[in-house]
């Protein structure tokens, strides 16, 4: 087992950094919420805006898959994708390939 680290020595520090900048965030929101007088008037019922999880995860899936198939057509339209290299590979190199070459 080799003990070299898999990430850069600074990511801990850097990671800390935040986590710090995270806390100190709250500790502030947290002195903003307090500073602000509580209302008198009660305030009704907030009903959520109906968002289903379903439809946005289809439509977020759908995107990602659109523009995938658009990037790989645009690839393989280009000849860069590697699949016009199969004809190429040889598994058997016993056999003599027929590439047209003779």
């Amino acid at each position: 087992m080799r003990s070299e680290f898999r990430f850069p020595k600074t990511t801990v520090a850097l990671m800390t950094i935040i986590f710090i900048a995270v806390i100190v965030a709250i500790e502030k929101a947290k002195a903003i919420s307090e500073s602000i007088p509580p209302s008198s008037t009660p305030v009704g019922p907030i009903h959520p805006e109906y968002v289903g999880v379903i439809p946005a995860f289809l439509i977020a899936t759908g995107s990602a898959c659109l523009i995938g198939l658009v990037g790989w057509a645009l690839v393989f339209a280009l000849r860069r994708s590697g699949i016009h290299r199969f004809s190429a590979v040889n598994p058997d190199p016993s056999r003599p390939t027929t590439l047209g070459l003779k």
